[in-house]
This record gives C-alpha cells, structure tokens and sequence, in this order.
C-alpha cells in the first residue's frame, strides 16, 4: 500500500495511510534532536499515538481533529510525510493558505529523488491551491497604525497595502491607530477573488456622550455577508454559477476552419471554408472551392443551428459564384467566327446540417440540400445547348434579337447537395 498514492484531494484516505508505514517505522528515521535536547522515549511513543489517532480521523473525515493530531506529531517528531499529511488536513478544511505553506516546506525538506510521486502531487495542489486563494488589500489612511490584525492574529504593519493571500470565507480585520482610533472591517471573500478593505483612521477621536450611541459605527462590512460555505465547502458565488451557465464547447469556439469533399456543393467537389458563429446560434461562413461543375468557384452561407452538448442542429442558405470560360460557336446562323465569353453561373442552396464534436477542438460535419441555379442560361451554354448563341456577323456587328440567345429556356436545373468536412475550432 506505501508504493502507491491517491490525489491528494478529500478525503485522501489512501495518502494519509501510506505515511502510517513511515511513521511506524524505526525511530531513527524521525527522530530529531528538539530545542531541549534529545528526543524522549515518551515523546516517541506519544508521537506514534498521536500519528495513528490523525490517520484514524482523516479516514473518518474528521479532519479538524486530524489536523490537530499531526500537528502535534510534527512538533514532536519532525518529518516530510509527517508535513505532507498536515497539508492534506489543511486543504480538507479549506485552509488553503496553511496548506500551501506545508506542501511547499514537505517539497523542500524531501531529499532529491525520495518519493517523487507525493512530490509531484504536492507541487501541483500548491498550483491549484494557489489559484483558488483570495486576497486582501488593506488601505490605511488618517493616522499612523499602532496595531493590525487579521482574524485575531497580529500581523505585521508592513502587510498593509499590499495584496495578502487569504482563505476564501468569512474574515476580520482590525486597526488601531496612534491616536486610539480603533476600527474594525467584517465579510467574506469568495475563491480567486480580490477584494480591498479602506479604513480611515482619525487622530483624534470624537469623545460620547456617556450613554449615547457614537454617530458612527467603528464596525463596518465589506465583501459578501456569507454566513456558510455552499454545497461542497466551497465558499464561492453559487447564486451566480446557478444563474449563469456554463459555456459550451461551441461558445468558446466559435471560429472554425474546415476542409471537405461534396456532391454538386456550393464551391465544387473540394472545398475549404471559415465559419464563425458570433452567437451560438446563428453564423457565417465563407468558402472556396474547385472541381466543381462551374470551375473554381466560391460561396456565402448563413447558418441557424441548436447547440447541443456534444452535437449541433442547423439549417443554411446561401448563395454561390462559379467561374468558368467556354467557347460559344454559330455554325447555323452564317457568323463569321466562333467567341468565347466567360460564364459566371450564380446558384441558390439550402439545407439542413448536423456538426458532431468528436473533441473540443475537432468536428466533423454533415450537410444535406439542394442546390439551384439563379441564371439557368449560363448552364444551358456550358452544357452545349446551342440555343445559347452569341453570334458576330461578316460586317462585325452583335445581333442579339437574331440569334435569340435566351429562347425556349424552361426551368433552373436542381440538383442534391451532400457534404461533410472536417474542421478545427478556435
């Protein structure tokens, strides 16, 4: 069981029994000579008793008592996995300030090379702890401050006005000036929060009225009035997580690239594209493309979609631009020469979507449509219809009423859409 370890997160139980093994070790490998002189026998055994009874309150998630039992055991017989298990107490009962520090002394004081995998874990609680830790940034102004407190413990003046690392949750802060002004501050700070606290102190404060009530409270607030942590411990804002909800996986991304083969698609067989969704709903998207029957040509969509967790529902439309030349001959009409003309055949498609995050990154996506064209003559010409004619006389001039290049033309070919493509979401 000492050659493994759990995340060092609650309860932990596994951590805190694999250190029993090195506790009940010899005591040669604990023992520490203490400021009186050398280790006692009776505070050996003490030690041990005191260690078994902390180990036996973690796994009961007693852990204010665990805390007190190996902080006991660390004073009387100093070790790493001793402070290590007194870290894991602290940051149970969210104490995260102490937790850091005993995490950062067991990294120090553990021999290079000894138990890297409760190394490594300490290393990255004191990372994840660190991002949960509040801060405090006392302002002081109108006097010189005698005295500052925090919770009750004195603290050093040069603490004030800088930000301190404090534990999420309920604090108080007390300053008294030089000229006796005493002033206190109550409220709560949530996780990752920084907050400032300004007190202005007078140098000469105002004399009662005996029995009268002071025209201004001493006691002020500041923060959150938050009587008890939420669900879990956590003293973090649950009324704004409740009412705000998570971000999707298609909010955080809204950009994606893709790359995607098609059957009659809006850009040709080949495509590449760029979609943005500036709201999780509604997006557009520009492409590309080539091989397609109106030679290299390019698109403009406009998408409706319902985000889902994993998976997004959608309806588009847009339109697309083919580019293409062609050669128009009139072999029937005695033109003098054939002439090429550059087609542009302008198409409508429509269709319903669906796009499935295979990671957060990666999707793939499937569309279904059809897909029209705008100006059904361009194709007629393209597919050789000789009713398209262009025709040049000997002397030079276009007659377009003779050659009727636009007769008989019935109907705009449609033809289905199908797509998929792979994108990269940003």
């Amino acid at each position: 069981m000492c050659g493994s370890l759990a995340r060092p997160v609650k309860p932990l139980v596994r951590t805190v029994l694999c250190a029993m093994c090195v506790a009940l070790a010899p005591a040669r490998s604990l023992a520490q000579t203490n400021p009186d002189g050398e280790v006692t026998p009776e505070a050996v055994e003490t030690a041990r008793r005191l260690f078994r009874e902390g180990v036996a309150a973690a796994q009961a998630s007693h852990w204010e008592e665990a805390r007190d039992d190996f902080a006991r055991t660390l004073a009387l017989r100093p070790a790493p996995i001793i402070r290590f298990n007194l870290a894991v107490a602290c940051e149970n009962l969210n104490r995260f300030v102490e937790a850091i520090d005993q995490y950062r002394r067991f990294v120090r004081e553990t021999p290079e090379g000894n138990d890297p995998a409760r190394v490594s874990a300490a290393r990255q609680r004191i990372e994840e702890l660190d991002r949960r830790l509040a801060h405090l940034r006392v302002e002081v102004s109108g006097d010189e401050v005698r005295a500052f407190r925090l919770d009750g413990r004195v603290q050093n003046t040069a603490l004030l006005g800088v930000e301190m690392p404090v534990d999420p949750g309920p604090h108080t802060v007390d300053v008294e000036g030089v000229g006796g002004d005493t002033q206190r501050r109550e409220g709560a700070v949530y996780e990752g929060e920084s907050m400032q606290v300004l007190i202005a102190l007078t140098r000469a404060p105002a004399l009662t009225v005996a029995g009268a009530r002071p025209a201004v409270s001493r006691t002020q607030s500041f923060g959150h009035w938050v009587a008890r942590p939420g669900p879990g411990g956590r003293w973090i804002d649950w009324a704004a997580r409740a009412t705000t909800p998570a971000r999707s996986r298609w909010e955080e991304h809204p950009l994606t690239l893709s790359l995607g083969l098609a059957l009659n698609g809006s850009a040709g067989l080949v495509a590449a594209s760029a979609r943005y969704f500036p709201q999780a709903w509604f997006g557009l998207e520009g492409t590309v493309g080539a091989l397609g029957a109106y030679g290299p040509s390019g698109a403009l969509t406009a998408h409706l979609r319902v985000p889902l967790s994993s998976v997004a529902l959608g309806a588009f439309v847009g339109f697309g631009l083919g580019f293409t030349s062609l050669t128009l001959g009139c072999s029937d009409r005695g033109c003098a020469d054939a002439v090429t003309a550059d087609v542009r055949a302008l198409t409508l498609h429509t269709g319903l979507s669906v796009e499935v995050a295979l990671t957060s990154h990666l999707s793939l996506r499937a569309m279904g449509g059809v897909r029209t064209l705008v100006n059904p003559a361009d194709v007629r010409a393209m597919g050789g219809d000789t009713r398209y004619r262009v025709c040049i006389p000997t002397d030079g001039t276009v007659q377009g009423s003779a050659c009727d290049a636009y007769e008989d033309l019935a109907g705009a070919p449609v033809d289905p859409l199908l797509a998929v493509d792979v994108g990269w979401a940003f």
